[in-house]
């Protein structure tokens, strides 16, 4: 067990992988906003880039973020953990502290990082803010995961065509439950079949924590989490397809990924995964197993 903070960035502890494909089984809308692109001929166009002198829908690295922070937010509350939303001014960062003074803990670790004492500030914040904020980050404090904007890329690299639809729809007073007279709109879509590849790669996080997100992967190829916008009108739904999963680091040892933290727990993964050029590695159906155990992790971990 590292004696440094996991939530330091100054010492490597180990590095995490998780990538595949996230393939929309029903419409998928990711937007621009509220004002449609320049030319656009919908009202909702679905956000583009340019790749390979293509114009293509794809999936922001931030709106993946955001669905993970908020499933992230039910399953600690659902574990009795005081985590805060994330949202603007809702941060642990946000939060006054009587045993700080009565300061909020950004301007305490401010005070502290003005005064030269960083490895003081960062063990403040490692016990003052809440497990998400650690993971996710905060106010003036990187996370530990990063979300890779997903792009139809195949694994040769070619830019795969993504096709999209357009539906016309009308705005409904939710007051009333009628619709707004000459309310007509047109969303634009993907079609399902498109495939988008993410990658998530996580620096430092407890084995608790990458079942966390382990947890919310597979919520999300169960369908319990979706993607995007319009939700409630059957928008999003996604499946996790070509998984793979690697680790390396001073604490992964062989298969074993030891624990990080007094409440993280040892994890083998000797029957999942194997070490393959210096990373611990697993895909496909080895790769849920051995995301299967770091959820148990999570499940069993003692964090309240």
């Amino acid at each position: 067990m590292s004696q440094v903070p996991w939530s330091s960035h100054g010492v490597l502890l180990r590095e995490a992988l998780l990538e595949g494909y996230l393939v929309n089984r029903g419409p998928l809308r990711v937007g621009t906003g509220k004002e449609p692109p320049l030319g656009s001929a919908v009202d909702l166009a679905v956000i583009r880039v340019r790749l390979g002198g293509k114009l293509v829908p794809y999936i922001p690295g931030s709106s993946l973020k955001g669905v993970f922070r908020s499933a992230a937010v039910q399953l600690a509350r659902l574990r009795g953990l005081s985590v805060c939303s994330g949202l603007s001014g809702e941060t642990c960062m946000d939060w006054e502290y009587t045993e700080l003074g009565g300061v909020t803990l950004l301007s305490k670790i401010q005070e502290i990082l003005r005064e030269g004492e960083s490895a003081e500030a960062i063990k403040l914040f490692h016990e003052k803010a809440c497990l998400l904020c650690k993971v996710f980050g905060s106010l003036s404090f990187t996370g530990h995961v990063e979300f890779s904007d997903a792009y139809p890329i195949g694994e040769d690299g070619s830019v795969l065509d993504v096709p999209v639809g357009v539906r016309t729809g009308v705005a409904i007073n939710r007051r009333t439950g009628a619709a707004y007279p000459r309310a007509l709109y047109q969303v634009e879509y993907v079609e399902p079949g498109a495939r988008f590849r993410f990658s998530i790669r996580a620096t430092n996080l407890p084995n608790y924590a990458l079942g966390l997100l382990a947890r919310i992967l597979r919520m999300l190829n169960d369908g319990w989490v979706r993607v995007g916008g319009f939700k409630t009108r059957g928008f999003g739904e996604v499946a996790v397809e070509g998984l793979r999963f690697k680790a390396r680091g001073p604490t992964v040892q062989g298969t074993r990924m030891l624990a990080v933290d007094e409440h993280d727990l040892e994890v083998d993964l000797a029957d999942a995964a194997s070490v393959v050029q210096g990373w611990l590695s697993a895909s496909g159906d080895g790769a849920w197993k051995a995301l299967a155990k770091l959820e148990g992790v999570w499940e069993g971990a003692k964090l309240s």
